[in-house]
């Protein structure tokens, strides 16, 4: 995520807490929660997405600039000559020469130096701020990249088995910008500074804040930019935020499943600080905070069916549109003691099984809709025969059926389902 997109999160969290100091009861503030069904980060990073390739198309302005006529360092290089090379020999030249015994020859009984120091000065293209300049170029690069395989995303499919994309101004102009910046960067790597520049370490950490970069107006202006759109702020903090607007996405599609609140759970600024607990007609879920793992549990329990049957969930969430985070710690989630493992970016849900990540592919659909989905899932009710599922799996017809105490599971796919008297409850639906 990067810094403006984490700005956005930020201004949509103030408004979650806005909304939860004035509904101080759990009662109060699950009741009217759909109140705050139009906060969508979907939405407002969409139109930022436009503004901020506006300023990078600035950027490449600047870039291109100093690609041009960029800022070369007058370096003082020491090399060993032959003595008949060297002229205007300097006091210093000729010390270090003395100090080296290597450089001295006995020509006749005479002792003189066949080789001697000399110090030249070269125009040094690859200097730390140059160097800076490839490694933004590089980063750029990498962000429209991932934009481009975002917007990719969204494109409708008839494999997805939905309608193909309708005329969107905001998805067509995005697609224009991004092609077009796409060019400029493919140009400025073809340069003679990229090619020789970019032979030199570009690897940053942190940047310093050099003279030429407090001094220079062109290269001041890149390190800003880097400064205020590409470096990365709190992880903590922001991975923290990402768990409240996420814990009151998922309030939202109780409310809209038909859950009604049983027992409170929450403090004032919308985040858990005890299990909450949630009932409908046929189930009972409890969402609890899973800081460790950057996510909720979600423990469910089907009314007839005894309370240690419950199936424990764990529903992660990674602000990138990949699910890179989730990749990086899919072992840590063996500790978790959950049944199942999910994984919800903005834009897409995945399940996490036998150390993978497997996308469900269901780009466009809004915040609203994944959290549902989510749910339905989880409660997946279906009348069916007992006598034929005891042995064939609902989900992909394999036979390799295993019967555990509460559960059965399929050995092909991974789903595990039960039965609730003539219906079977889909607790964990594996489609590999």
């Amino acid at each position: 995520m990067i810094h403006c997109e984490e700005k956005l999160l930020k201004s949509v969290i103030s408004s979650i807490k806005g909304y939860a100091s004035t509904h101080l009861d759990d009662g109060s503030f699950f009741a009217n929660i759909r109140e705050l069904e139009g906060l969508s980060l979907q939405r407002v990073s969409l139109s930022s997405d436009l503004d901020y390739f506006d300023e990078i198309k600035k950027l490449l302005g600047i870039i291109a600039t100093i690609v041009t006529r960029p800022h070369i360092v007058n370096a003082r290089e020491t090399i060993i000559l032959r003595a008949e090379q060297a002229y205007n020999l300097t006091p210093e030249m000729f010390i270090d020469t003395v100090k080296d015994e290597k450089l001295w020859k006995d020509k006749n009984g005479v002792m003189t130096p066949a080789e001697v120091y000399y110090f030249q000065n070269i125009d040094e293209l690859k200097s730390y701020e140059n160097r800076f300049i490839v490694h933004l170029i590089d980063v750029l690069a990498m962000q429209l990249s991932d934009y481009g395989k975002f917007y990719n995303f969204l494109v409708g499919t008839l494999t997805q088995n939905s309608t193909l994309t309708q005329d969107d101004s905001s998805l067509e102009k995005a697609y224009d910008k991004l092609a077009t910046l796409t060019k400029k960067i493919r140009r400025i790597k073809q340069t003679g500074f990229y090619k020789i520049v970019s032979k030199a370490n570009t690897h940053f950490t942190h940047v310093e804040p050099t003279n030429l970069f407090k001094h220079n107006r062109a290269y001041g202006a890149c390190y800003r930019f880097y400064i205020e759109n590409v470096t990365y702020g709190d992880e903590e903090a922001r991975a923290n935020d990402m768990a409240v607007y996420y814990f009151t996405r998922l309030l939202l599609a109780l409310n809209n499943c038909g859950y009604k609140v049983v027992s409170k759970g929450k403090d004032t600024k919308g985040q858990i600080v005890r299990p909450m607990k949630f009932e409908s007609e046929s189930f009972v879920i409890d969402v609890d905070s899973a800081k460790k793992y950057g996510g909720l549990f979600i423990t469910i329990d089907h009314k007839e069916l005894d309370s240690d049957a419950a199936v424990r969930n764990l529903l992660v969430f990674d602000s990138t549109i990949n699910f890179e985070e989730v990749t990086r710690n899919i072992h840590k989630y063996d500790s978790s003691g959950a049944t199942a493992v999910d994984a919800l970016t903005l834009w897409d849900g995945a399940y996490v099984e036998n150390g993978k990540v497997m996308s469900l592919d269901d780009g466009g659909i809004s915040e609203n809709a994944l959290l549902r989905r989510y749910l339905e899932e989880k409660t997946r009710m279906h009348r069916a025969s007992k006598q034929i599922y005891m042995t064939h799996c609902p989900a992909c017809g394999g036979t390799d059926i295993k019967a555990g105490e509460h559960y059965h599971s399929c050995s092909s796919c991974g789903t595990d389902y039960t039965f609730v008297g003539d219906k079977i409850w889909i607790t964990k639906l594996r489609k590999i």
